[in-house]
């Protein structure tokens, strides 16, 4: 990691620096009664300046959209708020990479913005995000996909590569988009359709266009 061994303990606490880590259960990260502090916890085990910690709190807790949330206390919070309490957290460690654990596996569908805010911060605040996912639809916007079986990577490439690898996919337990199975129950059926039409919008587009075609 960064040129550093994880096998050697002496190394641990500069990768710990260098990448951080948000959990599948947000109860299983925070340790503090209130929003701000919980958020500071990490930085103050990092031994940074108090002045810098409370200007890193404050950054990253705007930065997920809870500064209005900081004297709060995170057990009073929805499962999606206390998801982006913890990446806060991750945040103020001034992390190079964030790895997500399934982050959304225990939220309710509105929970689903927990992974628009980190496609957001890894845009503009240039951090690599590592997002570990059973859902696919949450890898379309991924620059690169890494398919695993067991251990062993079976796939690797862009969304629009893997993703319309389906029967690949399927043979190990996994799906694709439900716009790439839509596409290709529909190509199956004799249409003539792009199967790496990913989103919601390209593949309305790709549907429009067969549609204006069969009328032409």
């Amino acid at each position: 990691v960064y040129g550093l061994d994880t096998k050697q303990e002496e190394n641990l606490l500069a990768i710990r620096q260098q990448v951080g880590m948000v959990f599948q259960n947000p109860d299983n990260q925070i340790v503090s009664n209130v929003v701000e502090e919980d958020v500071a916890f990490a930085p103050e085990n990092l031994g940074v300046p108090s002045e810098e910690i409370r200007r890193r709190v404050d950054e990253a807790l705007e930065a997920v959209g809870m500064a209005a949330y900081k004297k709060h206390a995170p057990h009073l919070l929805s499962g999606g708020q206390k998801q982006r309490v913890a990446i806060a957290g991750v945040l103020a460690m001034r992390p190079k990479t964030i790895v997500l654990d399934e982050p959304t596996a225990m939220l309710d569908p509105q929970g689903q913005e927990v992974v628009s805010i980190v496609e957001k911060l890894s845009r503009e605040q240039n951090i690599t995000v590592i997002l570990i996912t059973h859902h696919m639809d949450e890898a379309i916007c991924a620059d690169r996909v890494i398919a695993m079986d067991d251990g062993k990577i079976i796939a690797d490439g862009a969304p629009k590569d893997v993703f319309t690898k389906i029967d690949l996919l399927q043979s190990v337990g996994l799906t694709a988009p439900q716009t790439t199975l839509l596409l290709k129950a529909l190509d199956d059926d004799g249409c003539a359709l792009p199967l790496d039409a990913l989103s919601v919008d390209d593949c309305a587009q790709a549907l429009l266009r067969q549609i204006l075609q069969a009328k032409a």
